[in-house]
């Protein structure tokens, strides 16, 4: 038994004593907010605008945003980036201001935001479990706030989840709660309601036309990323969560590409970290792109080495060519004439005679649809416009797969 725990003390002493890539993997959170977020300044200069009366005539009106996108397009952390700098400034300039952020699909119901709220951020510590109502919560919340003379940005995030559980209730007590208040009243409570796409345009038919239309003239709509503008994000990341020099730039660049296809930042910062983490796994000093490949191959399962049977014979000529070529270099993509000059290679090895062109391009255009290897053209810094051809799993995994295929009899195959 002491033997046993020694050998285990000996792994972990190892495992803390070796090298990693990462400098602060915390940068790599969902939870962080980094000090600027590229490509959303516009967004940021409208939250700015549509607050503003806040700091110039503090209680006069209580401004409302919605924020919508789909998810990845950065509306939690556009929302907490403006929050912190707006509280930072509010400070500053003599106004008690508190940004506080609230997941309303993890709170759960109004009563629970509103208890938060006031147990979290204004120690209201003496409220009981249970025998209130979140009418006689908001009160309080109002009660705390007109006590302390202080003024609240509350930004409820994931805002489809609670009205599609208690309807428009929590916005309209919201949004209409001074309207019975003596003229005058500050006004301490401003909204931004955060609403994921596709779901906000089921919800919004639950709100009355009304309550809807009290949530203000700004709305603001995120639209997916593009894969240079999630390069820019993932470059930013990398200089904050990486030792210098350890992430590769062919790396960053298929991520961002594997990540443009469906415009996430999320995704593309969580393939990201998992590609530090495969680089460690391997006692790797770089982050490569085959540590994304399997970084993407446990992200994306539905990417199955199954699809290979769908194939042809040239086919999984075709694959094991890129494969070899990729596994045995540190590129993301390779051009159309190094692949077909080692397809010509596989296809001697294997006494087949290499299709012309015109074919091969067709494989490909087949290869791709499966998902099994990505496309695209080359961009600056080539000379003239070729195919570049990657991988959306790992080379070494494929070519065992395809070889193991390929032993099989050739009557087995596909015909071409």
């Amino acid at each position: 038994m002491f033997w046993r725990r020694r050998v285990l003390s000996d792994i972990i002493e190892r495992e803390l004593l070796g090298g990693t890539v990462f400098k602060d993997e915390g940068k790599l959170s969902l939870d962080y907010v980094p000090p600027t977020l590229p490509h959303r300044e516009e967004e940021l200069k409208t939250l700015t605008r549509a607050f503003r009366p806040v700091l110039e005539k503090p209680g006069k009106i209580s401004p409302r945003v919605i924020v919508r996108g789909e998810l990845g397009t950065g509306k939690t952390v556009l929302s907490k980036r403006f929050g912190l700098d707006f509280e930072r400034i509010a400070v500053q300039r003599g106004v008690n201001l508190k940004y506080v952020h609230v997941n309303c699909r993890k709170e759960g119901s109004f009563y629970n935001i509103l208890k938060n709220i006031l147990t979290r951020h204004f120690q209201r510590r003496s409220l009981p479990s249970r025998g209130y109502s979140s009418q006689e919560l908001l009160n309080f919340l109002v009660e705390t706030l007109e006590k302390n003379n202080f003024y609240v940005v509350l930004a409820l995030d994931e805002l489809e989840a609670l009205i599609e559980k208690e309807g428009g209730n929590p916005l309209f007590r919201l949004t209409r709660f001074y309207e019975d208040k003596p003229p005058n009243t500050p006004q301490r409570i401003s909204l931004i309601c955060i609403f994921r796409e596709p779901e906000c345009e089921e919800v919004f038919k639950l709100i009355d036309r009304s309550t809807l239309s009290t949530l203000g003239f700004y709305t603001i709509k995120l639209e997916k990323y593009a894969a240079y503008q999630l390069k820019d994000i993932l470059n930013q990341r990398v200089k904050e969560a990486f030792k210098e020099d350890t992430v590769l730039p062919e790396t960053v660049e298929l991520i961002a590409d594997l990540a443009g296809r469906y415009g996430d930042a999320r995704f593309a910062i969580e393939l990201l970290w998992l590609a530090g983490k495969y680089a460690e796994k391997t006692c790797s000093t770089k982050v490569q792109p085959e540590h994304v490949r399997a970084a993407q191959s446990y992200t994306h399962p539905t990417i199955k080495i199954e699809d290979l049977k769908l194939t042809s014979l040239h086919e999984k000529l075709l694959l094991l060519a890129v494969a070899r070529l990729l596994k045995n270099n540190e590129s993301a993509y390779l051009s159309m004439g190094e692949v077909e000059k080692e397809y010509g290679v596989v296809c001697e090895e294997f006494n087949e005679k290499p299709r012309a062109h015109t074919q091969t391009w067709k494989y490909l255009k087949n290869l791709s649809q499966l998902g099994l290897v990505t496309t695209k053209v080359s961009g600056r810094g080539q000379r003239g416009k070729t195919t570049l051809i990657g991988l959306a799993i790992p080379s070494e995994k494929l070519e065992t797969e395809v070889l193991r295929l390929l032993e099989k009899a050739k009557g087995g195959f596909q015909a071409d």
